[in-house]
């Protein structure tokens, strides 16, 4: 995108086509996305054994990590680089980029050896058993210890290109993964009859051809890009580590704590039926849907937001905000009547059966009961994050997961065996919810900060 292309977008455009041109790829990539990790599940579910799907679901906790690294230099990064267009040091832009994705990639080659060394200790550690462990353990293979470096540098890449305004180009990359991963899966899974191997191994290679694709991109158009990512990493400035680690690090947050909440509510599930955690697995991937949707509005208007707070344009920053947060609560109420009313019939969508279906649709209609709450508080901290508030965002991210569900659970399960653990979410997330909202009217009052990464060295 030129120079010229960049400043209409985000200083003229009209608010609502602005905001368009940025969220409606992103959440079409974000869906596609979500299509090809419920396939999956899908694909797995028609074999019509519980255990198998059992094993996705317990592995769940461990592949999520991978999207914390990413969120930590893809969000941190891209939150950075936005900020640094709207105020003005364009040139600087394309060190930070590189150093996202170096960093990036650098800690997923870790996590993957780590995984590999220790995979038995963490399945063990979430609770899986002699019929889901072989299984867990391929699964794990190669969505993780093999395809953790392009599944990371895949989404770190994408928001970059995001920051930049260019969120059609990271939505093709996105959706060309997505689509290639729906192809391969019945291939690899009946044709082949790899099972559970077999929907890993087309999710790895999906990701790796988005990552491809993104890169030739990338290097093809370097030069008329506004941010010019350099090949190999730069020094940076010791406020741009501060500002990226301070945003990446409350977004990294947010989703190490809910694998930890995850893997505890596994546990916990872990002396109940193993239709009770099939119907579990399928309930995490309904409630995705609508997640996903909401993550692709706020990941979408950030850039919008995060350049309009630095150029001070506080006005059309407000308007963003307001678009973004009215359109995602009308998609959240429309996913809440639809679960609420068709739940046991989604659920047999994804496995037909019986004791599974039954177990699968009672969670589904408790847990979508957050979606409100969760749309609104989602939107609000993608907010802070494009605006710099790391207080703001690491104070949300801590208390909505990882630390105050993890004794209601124990409290919710005593009381109520098993549903009660799906009521916790939506009551934290209604808190949440009413913090986001006391700290967003506070957020006016802030006075314009310039980034300054100092002397390169």
């Amino acid at each position: 995108m030129t120079d010229n292309a960049k400043t209409e977008l985000f200083e003229r455009m009209p608010i609502r086509k602005a905001a368009l041109t940025l969220v409606v790829p992103t959440v079409i990539s974000q869906l596609v996305m979500l299509v090809y990790n419920m396939a999956d599940t899908w694909f797995i579910g028609q074999t019509g054994d519980p255990y198998q799907v059992a094993a996705v679901t317990v592995t769940y906790p461990i592949f999520m990590m991978m999207n914390a690294f990413a969120n930590l230099f893809g969000i941190g990064g891209s939150s950075l680089v936005s900020r640094m267009l709207g105020g003005g040091e364009q040139e600087k832009t394309g060190f930070v980029a590189a150093f996202s994705l170096w960093a990036a990639g650098g800690v997923a080659l870790i996590y993957s050896l780590f995984c590999l060394l220790f995979d038995g200790v963490l399945l063990n550690a979430l609770g899986t058993d002699s019929g889901t462990f072989g299984y867990a353990k391929d699964y794990l293979f190669w969505t993780v210890v093999i395809g953790g470096l392009p599944t990371v540098l895949n989404l770190v890449l994408a928001n970059i290109i995001r920051a930049q305004g260019e969120a059609k180009t990271a939505g093709v990359g996105m959706t060309l993964g997505g689509i290639l991963n729906v192809l391969l899966d019945p291939i690899f899974i009946f044709l082949l009859g790899m099972g559970v191997s077999g929907a890993a191994l087309a999710t790895c290679l999906s990701n790796t051809a988005s990552l491809i694709f993104l890169l030739c991109h990338t290097m093809r158009h370097r030069k008329e890009s506004i941010v010019k990512l350099s090949l190999l990493p730069k020094p940076i400035g010791t406020a741009y580590h501060r500002e990226i680690y301070s945003i990446g690090t409350p977004a990294a947050l947010q989703i190490i704590l809910a694998a930890v909440s995850n893997a505890v509510l596994l546990r916990l599930m872990s002396g109940y039926a193993v239709a009770a955690i099939s119907g579990m697995g399928v309930m995490q991937k309904v409630e995705s849907i609508p997640f996903q949707a909401i993550m692709g509005i706020s990941n979408g208007i950030l850039p919008l937001v995060a350049y309009n707070y630095a150029s001070g344009d506080r006005k059309r920053m407000r308007q963003a905000v307001r678009f973004a947060l009215n359109r995602g609560l009308v998609c959240a109420c429309i996913f809440l009547i639809l679960c609420e009313a068709f739940a046991p019939a989604i659920v047999r969508f994804f496995i037909n059966d019986t004791a599974s279906v039954t177990y699968g649709a009672a969670f589904v209609r408790l847990r979508i009961l957050a979606l409100p709450f969760i749309t609104a508080e989602f939107m609000l901290i993608a907010v802070f994050q494009g605006i710099g508030g790391a207080k703001q965002a690491l104070f949300l991210s801590l208390f909505r997961k990882g630390i105050l569900d993890l004794p209601l659970m124990l409290i919710a399960d005593h009381i109520l065996p098993m549903y009660g653990l799906m009521l916790v979410q939506p009551f934290m997330e209604l808190c949440g919810c009413a913090f986001a909202l006391a700290l967003y009217r506070n957020i006016h009052k802030r006075p314009q900060i310039k980034i300054s990464g100092g002397n390169q060295k």
